[in-house]
């Protein structure tokens, strides 16, 4: 019966379940970060972590732009973000070698351990989270995981 439901009903429960994944995905977020109390670096805002993770590799330089574009930010906002990194000593701008106009960015090592950090503690998240689950709804959860992204990259 979907042919007949109303558009504006369908677009109605597309946005209420968009919210609901939205808040979950915010909850594992805020579970990952300030696990058991442990904040990964108290100093940084859940922003300057996203643009630690605009770092596709952590042992490359980017351009502002890329990371920008990763974080999906202004290049403004990835600017600040930046700064705010080179002051804690989590990334530092370096002149491209072949081009002295262009300045790229890397993690330092600090930047590096605080990304590992945090992954360790996201993967340990989602074991927990996803042990409940029995493999099949793994499978299915996967499966409509990336089919969701797919048809989100249209957009």
């Amino acid at each position: 019966m979907r042919s007949k439901e109303n558009p504006r009903t369908r677009m109605g429960a597309l946005d209420t379940r968009m919210f609901v994944v939205k808040d979950f995905i915010d909850e594992f977020y805020n579970k990952t970060l300030f696990q058991s109390g442990k904040v990964v670096n108290p100093d940084l805002t859940p922003s300057e972590i996203k643009s630690i993770f605009a770092f596709e590799e952590e042992d490359k330089e980017y351009p502002i732009g890329k990371l920008g574009k990763n974080a999906q930010v202004k290049r403004s906002a990835i600017t600040n973000m930046i700064d705010c990194l080179e002051k804690e000593g989590i990334a530092e701008r370096v002149r491209d070698g072949e081009d002295r106009r262009v300045v790229k960015v890397r993690l330092t090592g600090k930047g590096r351990k605080i990304r590992r950090e945090f992954i360790q503690r996201r993967r340990k998240e989602v074991e927990k989270i996803f042990s409940k689950l029995s493999e099949k709804d793994k499978d299915s959860l996967l499966h409509h995981l990336e089919e969701a992204y797919h048809i989100l990259q249209k957009i």
